[in-house]
């Protein structure tokens, strides 16, 4: 009798391992972010790096600039690419796009984050349509005629060649460290036709919904696979090459608005030579 019963207990236990096994390969084939041998339970959980807290009476020197990030440079080409999603990874411009559509974090219209903008109506605008004709095949006549239509053109991913970021330099004098914060950052879309550059939207960098996004974001690591960076990262890290358009000054100006060529590119160096003493001139030797 114990025989019987503990070969139907055992019986039993195999039916059950069996229809687990079935059910997980079920699970994995219809899991379309399925793009390992091993399953990344931590995917999408990852928690925004949190920064000291800073009292108002301990920052001693301050200034605020705005930087551009040219993605068309090497070592920024990791915001840029892939053009379209794969092996886990998207770009920038993916992301914030499809967050934004979805309303999964807000999008302002101004660098100080104070208007915010629809998205999905904005971006209908940026591109507007435009009429033409089409030829079709008309049953009726039997022949090719030329029909009236609107053409509807959506933003392209390689048309986003620029991230613009405005943030605050400051010396800590409690940590004793020259510290930054950004404050906001845009999209820049080169526009066709010889248009211009315009801003696509600011994100509040400080926003939870944001951090939460770039932080489970990740991006290219060339080194390791397994140990791939965030966004996140990139900006806390500073992993990028950039240079400095504007600084706060009494006109509100842009460095192109009164300098052009190798005259713009020093001063930009200037500011950024100026940022560096911040930190040196805090000390006595």
């Amino acid at each position: 009798m114990k025989k019987i019963t503990l070969t139907l207990a055992i019986i039993f236990c195999c039916g059950l391992t069996s229809t687990g096994y079935a059910q997980v390969m079920e699970e994995d084939e219809e899991n379309e972010q399925w793009v390992s041998f091993y399953d990344d339970v931590h995917k999408g959980k990852f928690r925004p790096f949190e920064f000291p807290f800073v009292r108002r009476a301990d920052i001693v020197a301050q200034k605020r600039i705005w930087r551009v990030i040219d993605f068309r440079e090497k070592q920024n080409q990791i915001f840029y690419y892939p053009l379209q999603p794969t092996q886990g990874r998207v770009s920038l411009f993916y992301a914030l796009d499809k967050a934004a559509l979805d309303g999964s974090i807000k999008v302002y219209e101004n660098d100080d984050c104070t208007v915010e903008v629809n998205w999905s109506e904005r971006k209908s605008k940026i591109i507007p349509p435009k009429p033409g004709t089409i030829r079709m095949y008309d049953e009726e006549l039997g022949e090719e005629i030329e029909r009236d239509t609107t053409f509807i053109k959506d933003i392209a991913p390689e048309d986003i060649k620029k991230l613009r970021i405005k943030e605050d330099w400051f010396f800590d004098k409690q940590r004793s460290v020259r510290d930054c914060r950004i404050f906001s950052f845009a999209l820049i879309y080169d526009q066709p036709e010889g248009r211009g550059e315009t801003a696509l939207f600011w994100v509040h960098y400080d926003d939870p919904e944001v951090r939460n996004l770039l932080a489970n974001t990740e991006v290219y690591n060339p080194y390791n696979d397994a140990m791939r960076m965030s966004y996140d990262d990139l900006f806390i890290k500073r992993r990028f090459s950039s240079y400095v358009m504007q600084e706060t000054n009494v006109y509100s100006r842009r460095i192109s608005d009164y300098l052009t060529g190798e005259d713009a590119l020093l001063q930009s160096n200037k500011i950024e030579n100026d940022l560096f003493l911040m930190d040196e001139d805090m000390w006595e030797y």
